[in-house]
Parts: structure tokens; C-alpha cells; sequence
């Protein structure tokens, strides 16, 4: 009788260590998504996410800059890319368009990166006109909130963090809490298209101009398998033009991204980029939009091989 409880405490012993092996034999990968900017670009984030979606792929973590936050904000919340195609396939970009001048004091011309226009120039007198930008992402911000019931970072199903740049002291700004309302129009206000977006005493912009993919911040989260996703090579199928003053300075900080794009993607261990000449504006049709949603999932499919193997490695 002895043995026989002896041999059972060694068969629960060997059962229990069986167990504790395969569980860590057996541990999946946490896998975080990283979409990164690209304004009008955004819609192949959709393909991306689409194609994970059907594989089965489940994200642990997801990342975003600029439009990468808007996609990234929506999925992380609902996920449902069904719902954020619908969405965004109907959204028309053009009825936040806000020419909004305010009157500065001459004294505050001095090192500012806005754009300056001067208007009822007399002898005496010189008026300076500021446009800070072309959209108010105030407009933006409700609209989310409306869309999204003035949703939280609490309220999310995927942990999220919006890439941001603080304008003042250049630094990049990850925001996780609060409304991911003002974490997305702080990420997306492109300089020159939106108007700075004032948050928590900073003052925001987008984050591609420290971490175009952001990579590194799903990283930190505590991803073991990262998916970058760069837009840079979704360019316009027209001329570049640079005939005056503000297309030269769009032109050249345009330059200056790609280098930095690859950097920050160079942090991922998969990367999406795919390569597409074409129409691209706000105000792009339909069929334009769904053309973008198929690129990525395309590119996607091309990846998920790989993709498989490391999670198949891990």
C-alpha cells in the first residue's frame, strides 16, 4: 500500500511537471502592430489589419503614428476593421477643412515655424496675419468622441499608444491615457495641414517627425514579434512641384522623412512598405480608397509566411 501511494505521488508529480514544461514550451509570442504615417495613405492600414484579422493573427499590442493612430485608436477600441472600413470609406476629409487667421502682435514673429502672411501693409503700419493651419483638430476630436462615445484608453480591447511630437521642446510625446479622441488629432496634426493641437499645457504635432513607424514604442510595450507598417512609398503619379516657397519647404521636410522612416522601421522585425504610384488627396473617390485597402492586404499576404515561422519559432 506504501509503494502504491508512492508511485501515485509520483505520477501527480510527473503530470504536474509534464504540464509546467509545455506551458512554457508552448507560450505564444506577444505580437504588437505598428502603423505608421501617412495622411490620405491611411487606408492601407485597413488591408493590413483586414488580412491579420482573417489569418487569425491576434495583436497583443498596437502602436500608431498620425493616420497610424486613427486606424490603430479605432481597431485597439472596437476591433472590428469591418466597421472602420465602412467608416472611413464614407468619411468625406474636406468638411474639416477650417481657414481660421488669427491677429499676433508684430513681437511674436521672431523664430516661429508658421507660415506668415502680411495683408493692409501702409507706411505707418504693417498687419501680420497668421495661418497656423488649414484644419482645426478640435473638429476632429468631437468627431471621434462622437463615434467612439468619448471612449478611453480604459475602454480599449488591445492596449494602444499614439506617437506625438511636442513642438516646443521637440521631444516625442507616447500618449496612453485619457480620451483617444485627443491622443489621435494630437498624432495626426500634420504642420502646415492642422493647426498645432494644444493637450495637457503641450503643444502637439505629428508624431512622424520623431518615430514615423513606431516600432521601438510597441516594443516597449512588450511585444516579442513587432509588424511595422511604412507608407512612404505611396507617392502621388504627378510632377513634384516645387515652384514656390511653401511647396520647397514641403518638399524638403519630405526628404528628411524618408531617411528617419527607415530608421524607425528598420525596429520592427517584419516590415509591410508597399509601393504604389497613384492619386492620392483627402478627396480621393471610392474606388481610389478601396485600391489602397487592396494594396495592403496584398502586401500582407506577401508577409504572412514569415510572420507564421516566427510565431511557429518562437
Amino acid at each position: 500500500m506504501k509503494k502504491l501511494r508512492n508511485l501515485n505521488g509520483f505520477v501527480i508529480i510527473f503530470i504536474l511537471v509534464y504540464f509546467c514544461i509545455s506551458s512554457f514550451s508552448y507560450a505564444e509570442p506577444k505580437i504588437g502592430l505598428a502603423l505608421g504615417e501617412g495622411g490620405e495613405r491611411l487606408f492601407v492600414h485597413i488591408g493590413v489589419l483586414k488580412v491579420l484579422e482573417n489569418e487569425g493573427i491576434e495583436l497583443d499590442y498596437i502602436a500608431g503614428t498620425s493616420a497610424g493612430s486613427f486606424v490603430g485608436g479605432l481597431y485597439a477600441l472596437w476591433k472590428d476593421i469591418d466597421k472602420i472600413e465602412k467608416y472611413l470609406l464614407n468619411l468625406d476629409f474636406k468638411k474639416y477643412y477650417k481657414f481660421q487667421i488669427e491677429d499676433i502682435e508684430l513681437k511674436e514673429i521672431d523664430e516661429t515655424p508658421f507660415i506668415l502672411f502680411y495683408s493692409d501693409i501702409s507706411k505707418d503700419k504693417i498687419e501680420p496675419k497668421w495661418l497656423k493651419g488649414l484644419m482645426d483638430g478640435k473638429y476632429i476630436r468631437d468627431e471621434i468622441d462622437r463615434l467612439t462615445n468619448r471612449a478611453s484608453f480604459v475602454d480599449l480591447k488591445v492596449p494602444f499608444k499614439a506617437v506625438a511630437t511636442d513642438l516646443i521642446t521637440g521631444e516625442k510625446v507616447v500618449i496612453d491615457e485619457g480620451r483617444i479622441s485627443n491622443a489621435i488629432v494630437a498624432s495626426m496634426s500634420r504642420p502646415g495641414t492642422f493647426i498645432p493641437f494644444k493637450f495637457e499645457e503641450k503643444i502637439l504635432v505629428d508624431g512622424a517627425l520623431k518615430d514615423p513607424v513606431p516600432a521601438d514604442v510597441v516594443r516597449e510595450m512588450g511585444a516579442d514579434i513587432v509588424v511595422g507598417v511604412s507608407l512612404r512609398d505611396i507617392q502621388v503619379d504627378e510632377s513634384i512641384n516645387v515652384d514656390n516657397i511653401i511647396s520647397i519647404a514641403f518638399r524638403t521636410i519630405y526628404i528628411m522623412l524618408e531617411e528617419l522612416n527607415d530608421i524607425s522601421s528598420s525596429k520592427a522585425d517584419i516590415i509591410i512598405k508597399p509601393q504604389y504610384k497613384g492619386p492620392l488627396s483627402f478627396s480621393m473617390g471610392r474606388d481610389e480608397r478601396l485600391k489602397l485597402i487592396k494594396l495592403g492586404e496584398e502586401e500582407t499576404k506577401k508577409i504572412m509566411p514569415l510572420l507564421k515561422k516566427l510565431i511557429d519559432s518562437y
